[in-house]
């Protein structure tokens, strides 16, 4: 039975929340970014770890655009460069890295039960799967904090996505001019002018992106294509516009008595997807169980975990033989895996966990979500 929803306050408090990590390590996880940081007006970043409760409604104030991109509020702007991006995603995969170490000490030690059955390998990936840090919990995390609007851009990630850490996700870092992020809004502004076609390796898979107009409603309008590899392993045709922004909440709700964290992604602007049909969605969202406390999950009937895109009147034009299909769908796609650079999941890997097993695309292995939708999000977005 899902209980009263309430809202999460406060960056470092969300890492807090959905990691289960101490709130200050949340806070030492989010002042990474300003080491590196560019900060536009002048003036010195904001503390993290410091920041209060937003004093914003998600849902209230501006367009994310116009809040994000035309400051009126002229609050700081803080860039995060290659270096800095760099410098979050290795404190994050340092702690995810240890997080594994720990586990798999507990494990050989009987924390989980006898070590060779298979009850205790599978509580073992589940106290890692419900413990760990993945890049979402950061981005979560600059979206909801109230004291600074965060940027980047591709130039700022390619090296990140391309070379340094595995499978890092699908986020669509080909042809970004800038994202901006804070203030429970997000949006980002792509370059949708140039005609020619690119393509850049993410993990081993090509992402290829090209411009092209597009025939609206309203009218014609131009946009930039990006075709890449989901989690799940299979390929998405992504659509935006010259700007494309949406609006994060983030909720706290339980399931039969058991706390679960639910982040959303709504008010979906300027972006689409291509698969029998040009489809506009209208929210993202992720859900996880709280963790059991230390290095353990949450109770086997406790455990929910996952991650949907929801399409209402979602219409497939399928091939002419076969008749359209017209219906609401709350797509699960799988959980985003914990940050890790490509050396510390090399250094994994030699290890041959008895309870972790990875897959030749440095994937792990059933890690694709756990339990049934909760209550609130099945409400929320609901699948007829």
């Amino acid at each position: 039975m899902t209980g009263a929803v309430r809202r999460a306050a406060g960056a470092a408090v969300l890492v807090a929340v959905l990691t289960g990590t101490a709130l200050a390590e949340g806070g030492e996880i989010l002042a990474a970014s300003t080491a590196h940081a560019r900060t536009l007006p002048d003036g010195a970043p904001p503390d993290p770890a410091e920041m209060a409760p937003p004093q914003v409604e998600p849902a209230a104030g501006p367009d994310p655009a116009v809040f994000l991109f035309g400051n009126p509020e002229d609050v700081p702007v803080i860039h995060l460069d290659a270096t800095a991006i760099d410098s979050i995603g290795r404190a994050i995969s340092d702690s995810n890295l240890a997080l594994i170490d720990r586990i798999d000490e507990a494990f050989r030690a009987g924390h989980y039960g006898d070590p060779s059955s298979r009850e205790a390998k599978d509580a073992a990936r589940a106290g890692l799967i419900y413990n760990a840090h993945v890049a979402f919990d950061f981005v979560s995390g600059i979206t909801l904090q109230d004291r600074a609007i965060y940027s980047t851009s591709e130039a700022d990630l390619r090296e990140a996505f391309t070379r340094s850490f595995r499978n890092p996700g699908i986020y669509p870092i080909m042809n970004l001019l800038e994202a901006r992020a804070g203030f429970g809004r997000y949006c980002l502004a792509f370059e949708v002018e140039d005609p020619e076609k690119r393509e850049i390796l993410v993990s081993g898979e090509k992402m290829r992106c090209w411009t092209e107009d597009v025939q609206f409603d309203d009218g014609m309008r131009r946009v930039v294509n990006i075709d890449m590899k989901t989690f799940s392993n299979d390929r998405v045709h992504v659509v935006y516009e010259a700007m494309s922004c949406g609006r994060m909440e983030a909720l706290e709700t339980e399931m039969d008595g058991w706390p679960v964290r639910v982040v959303t992604m709504e008010g979906l602007e300027g972006q689409y997807v291509r698969k029998f049909g040009f489809h506009k969605p209208e929210a993202v969202v992720l859900w996880k169980s709280a963790s059991g406390g230390g290095l353990d999950p949450p109770p086997a009937e406790h455990r929910y975990l996952g991650s949907a895109i929801w399409f209402p009147h979602l219409k497939l034009e399928l091939p002419w033989f076969l008749p359209s299909i017209g219906f609401h769908d709350l797509r699960k796609f799988d959980f985003p895996e914990p940050v890790l650079t490509t050396v510390a999941m090399e250094s994994v890997r030699e290890r041959d966990l008895e309870w972790l097993d990875l897959k030749k695309d440095q994937r792990f292995a059933d890690w694709e979500g756990d339990g049934e939708v909760p209550q609130f999000v099945s409400e929320r977005f609901p699948d007829r």
